[in-house]
C-alpha cells in the first residue's frame, strides 16, 4: 500500500486530515480513520473504512483489529496513535498539539523509531514533526 504524497520510510506514522498510515518496515498500512458517533458522545475508530473500534470515555475504549491480521506492532502503533488522536478530541487540543501529543506518547511507549509527520493538503511535502526518517510511500497513482 501507498501513502498518497510521501516517499518512502522505514518506520513512520503520515497523516493527512482524519487519516493516517502507519509505515513498518517500509510497508505502510491504513488508512485509519476516526469520526464522531453519530450521537456526538463518542469516537468510532476506522481501518480502510471498516469500523474496528470506538471510545465513549476515559473507561469506554473497544478496539479489535484481529480480522484484518496487521503485525502486532503495527497495531501497537496504531492503538497508541489512536489514543493520543482520542484524548486530544476529547480534551480539545488543537492540530499541531494533537501531532505533537502523539510523538509524545509514541516516545514514552518506547516507539520513538516511528517519525510523525503530517500532511498539509495545499502542500506538496509533509511537514515532520520528527526528523528521524523520511516520508512514507508516495501513491503511484
Amino acid at each position: 500500500m501507498t501513502v498518497p504524497g510521501h516517499t518512502p520510510a522505514d518506520f513512520a506514522v503520515c497523516f493527512e486530515e482524519t487519516q493516517f498510515w502507519v509505515t513498518h518496515r517500509r510497508e505502510a498500512y491504513g488508512p485509519f480513520d476516526y469520526q464522531w458517533s453519530s450521537d456526538l458522545y463518542g469516537v468510532e475508530l476506522f481501518f480502510q473504512g471498516e469500523k474496528f473500534g470506538e471510545c465513549c470515555n476515559a473507561e469506554q475504549f473497544f478496539a479489535d483489529l484481529k480480522p484484518f491480521r496487521l503485525p502486532q506492532r503495527v497495531v501497537e502503533v496504531a492503538m497508541h496513535v489512536s489514543a493520543a488522536l482520542i484524548q486530544s478530541m476529547f480534551d480539545s487540543i488543537n492540530r499541531s498539539d494533537r501531532l505533537m501529543l502523539v510523538v509524545s506518547r509514541l516516545e514514552r511507549a518506547g516507539l520513538n523509531r516511528y517519525s510523525v509527520q503530517n500532511r498539509i493538503p495545499s502542500s506538496a511535502n509533509p511537514t515532520p514533526f520528527k526528523n528521524s526518517l523520511p516520508s512514507p510511500p508516495k501513491n503511484q497513482n
